[in-house]
């Protein structure tokens, strides 16, 4: 089993950057309920050890318009990147902001940062607005890839509606060269995310999706229940990216349900780390 990438963290509990940036703490207990202890960067790399994964991707939310915060800005992230070469810094802007392209431009080519986070339920907009296609234009053009929330949303205020799947097809389908993610499977309209996957060759989905139970029975309904595993293997074995949702999930549970489901050796290989690499490289499904 090849070593892989973890493509859906969320650095929220790493001590180091809440003694740098104390405001972190508030923003991670208020904006995504978060309430484990802080943890030192290595219990991080840990986590990664013991799921037998090289590096994970971690992401930032720019909510200033619809939140008044950020729950790390994109040069905390680039800050807390400079700490380990295991950990892809990902951007994030404020979709409300006409300055946006601008600044995913410089935390692309100032900070070095490898993709675009963004949370439409969170940031509250519609992802297909047509006032939005600046950003997706530029994450095109730049060759990063975009990850989207997608499904379910818990946080108060939030609205379901802008997660739906069916939301991104014109994202989608007007932007056939920007490489898009789908995160938590889009869970629960997991079939149509999947239908949506399959119609689109750059829509990926994520499997960092856990909303009962425990990650193994979790994933087994969304993935051999309502879908057959067989469409995810067949069809769709090189846009499916591994991820966990960390620190919500334990990297080990969310691996070692991913890796028993049922995949091929070979579909693992892809899910667990080379579809990332791909991404993370500009490349095409």
């Amino acid at each position: 089993m090849i070593k892989g990438i973890d493509f859906h963290t969320h650095p929220l509990l790493v001590r180091e950057m809440i003694a740098r940036h104390p405001g972190l703490a508030s923003a991670a207990r208020e904006t995504y309920y978060i309430g484990n202890n802080f943890q030192p960067l290595k219990s991080f790399l840990m986590e990664l050890d013991v799921a037998f994964l090289e590096k994970a991707v971690v992401l930032p939310m720019d909510a200033t318009t619809s939140r008044g915060k950020t729950v790390y800005s994109n040069e905390e992230i680039a800050e807390l990147c400079a700490m380990s070469d295991r950990l892809i810094g990902f951007a994030s802007v404020d979709p409300h902001d006409a300055g946006a392209p601008g600044k995913l431009t410089g935390a692309v080519e100032k900070l070095g940062l490898k993709g675009l986070k963004l949370a439409p339920p969170l940031q509250e907009f519609e992802p297909a607005g047509r006032a939005y296609y600046p950003i997706y234009e530029c994450a095109q053009g730049l060759g990063i890839p975009v990850l989207f929330h997608a499904g379910m949303s818990w946080e108060p205020g939030s609205r379901l509606k802008y997660g739906h799947p069916l939301q991104f097809e014109d994202v989608a389908a007007d932007f056939p060269k920007l490489n898009i993610v789908l995160a938590h499977l889009a869970w629960p309209w997991v079939t149509d995310a999947v239908a949506l996957a399959l119609k689109y060759p750059n829509v990926h989905l994520d499997t960092s999706a856990l909303y009962f139970d425990n990650p193994r029975d979790f994933l087994t309904f969304a993935m051999t229940h309502q879908i057959p595993l067989t469409v995810f293997e067949r069809s769709l074995r090189k846009q499916l990216l591994f991820g966990s949702n960390y620190p919500r999930v334990e990297i080990k549970n969310m691996a070692r349900a991913v890796r028993g489901i049922g995949f091929s050796d070979e579909c693992l290989d892809l899910v667990m780390g080379l579809n990332a690499e791909r991404l993370l490289a500009g490349g095409r499904s």
